[in-house]
């Protein structure tokens, strides 16, 4: 045993416990990231304009894991980036609405948004209510895609 008083004892001992635990809390703090999440949009409604339509909005309705909807066509997941490329090719907005089914996984639909936000530059987000909303089809409501402002002034096309 040492001949070293015990307050002595401990310093050289918690000293490279100290030394270790700073290291490891530097080198923590710094690998750490900021997430970034998915950058999306959430639709809602409004009064509609004069004469409006919606013929030109794009919807992609999630069924099931695998299987959506785009408008009205079925679709595997795989096909969805190939098919908004085709359509969007000579848009200048270019914007998908994007809903599914009540039961699913969140893990299901953002995977699908993900994908929809590789070829359009703004992903909308249709909740629930909205949807039903529309659905009732109360007198002259119409969708409110809450599309950024710069975005609706200065398309970047």
């Amino acid at each position: 045993m040492s001949n070293l008083p015990v307050p002595m004892r401990m310093k050289t001992i918690a000293a490279p416990f100290a030394a270790i635990f700073a290291a490891l809390a530097l080198a923590v703090a710094h690998s750490t990231h900021s997430t970034v999440g998915l950058p999306v949009r959430i639709a809602k409604t409004r009064a509609c304009r004069p004469y409006e339509e919606d013929a030109r909005m794009v919807f992609v309705h999630v069924l099931r894991p695998g299987v959506i909807q785009l408008n009205s066509e079925p679709l595997q997941t795989q096909e969805l980036e190939g098919r908004l490329e085709a359509i969007f090719r000579t848009r200048v907005y270019r914007y998908v609405l994007v809903t599914g089914e009540p039961d699913l996984q969140f893990g299901d639909v953002a995977d699908i948004i993900d994908r929809s936000a590789k070829q359009v530059d703004q992903v909308v987000l249709v909740t629930p209510s909205v949807m039903s909303q529309l659905a009732g089809r109360t007198p002259r409501v119409c969708f409110d895609e809450n599309l950024p402002r710069d975005y609706v002034r200065h398309p970047p096309r």
